[in-house]
């Protein structure tokens, strides 16, 4: 089922949450709605959903206008950020509630809900937890149980509202992984909502970056970060250094902190730093200097490795002087660069 926004306006009073919004989502895509809090991302998704009315614009499902239609008639699923679970059912009697509910005339025969539900514990991998309650699961298992009740309705599209949110950090990187794999098998149109940059470069096919009401950026993982088309995706995307030379006018350089070299030399196109601190967590360890010129801070990423070869071969310790030069930069016109935000 294909998804396509046209010119979507919703308002909240006066302020424009979704702002003349266009998208094209193609059948069996899994699509990411990135951004901050307040950039409309969950606005978009329930309008998609038929939970709001726009003001203007249209939604339309493979090509015929749904925008007024009621939730019931989208053959839409929904998993939400805090399982929305009937506390007081059984992991069966949860997923099977979708299919028991319909009309007596589209219900499916009680051997038949049985067996679509056997079949989604199974998918989600829960076949052994069937007869326990939701207070009984852990958060993760919680979620697969959501998950599984939208799908036990075979809905055209599954939309997912921060669906990993409200878990731990490690459980949430397992979840994404298997919630990638069950797409690749089942191949529902998807569309889930994100502030984790990490969680949408992992999981989607494309991501749409939102700021303030408007889609900054559609594209695939690696492009949407190797090729940000404003300096909102190129931040929002990563951790970055700016570089502003004084007294020109080329713009804003941002090199991001993985992308600098460290050379005991000057040489072309380099920054003259000091060395002020080195954080190393886990494999990583975060370089921090002090600009010579102007000052203020840059950061520099290496693995553990590389930061104890270069500190060894160049002697490095609090205070000492070094030269930054960037592998790759990326500029936009001066007119783009927040100035607050420039070096």
């Amino acid at each position: 089922m294909s998804i396509e926004i046209r010119k979507l306006v919703k308002h909240y009073g006066t302020l424009a949450v979704c702002n003349h919004l266009n998208l094209s989502i193609p059948s069996g895509e899994l699509v990411a709605l990135l951004g901050p809090s307040g950039s409309g991302k969950t606005t978009l998704l329930r309008m998609i959903a038929g939970l709001e009315q726009p003001d203007e614009g249209a939604v339309l499902f493979h090509g015929e206008d749904a925008t007024f239609s009621d939730v019931r008639d989208r053959n839409v699923g929904f998993v939400f950020q805090h399982y929305a679970l009937f506390g007081h059912m059984s992991i069966f009697e949860n997923i099977a509630f979708g299919l028991r509910v319909r009309p007596r005339a589209t219900r499916p025969s009680e051997p038949a809900i049985k067996a679509k539900v056997n079949e989604l514990l199974g998918l989600v991998q829960l076949d052994w937890l069937a007869d326990r309650f939701p207070h009984q699961l852990s958060g993760g298992q919680r979620q697969r149980v959501a998950l599984a009740r939208a799908l036990a309705v075979e809905p055209k599209v599954l939309l997912l509202d921060e669906p990993f949110g409200a878990l731990d950090a490690k459980v949430r990187k397992e979840l994404r992984r298997w919630l990638r794999r069950l797409h690749d098998e089942m191949h529902v149109t998807s569309v889930f909502v994100t502030h984790d940059q990490e969680e949408a470069m992992e999981v989607a096919d494309r991501i749409v970056v939102m700021n303030e009401g408007r889609i900054e950026q559609v594209g695939s993982p690696d492009d949407v970060y190797d090729n940000p088309a404003t300096p909102f995706v190129l931040k929002f995307l990563g951790d970055v250094n700016l570089f502003k030379k004084p007294g020109g006018d080329e713009g804003v350089s941002y090199v991001r902190p993985h992308e600098l070299d460290v050379l005991a030399q000057a040489e072309a196109d380099t920054w003259p730093v000091t060395l002020a601190q080195a954080l190393t967590v886990g494999p990583n360890t975060r370089i921090e200097f002090k600009r010579d010129d102007d000052g203020s801070y840059v950061d520099v990423e290496l693995s553990r490795e590389a930061w104890a070869g270069l500190r060894s071969r160049l002697a490095l310790s609090a205070g000492s002087r070094v030269h930054l030069k960037p592998r790759r930069t990326t500029r936009f016109a001066t007119g783009a660069v927040d100035p607050a935000a420039a070096i």
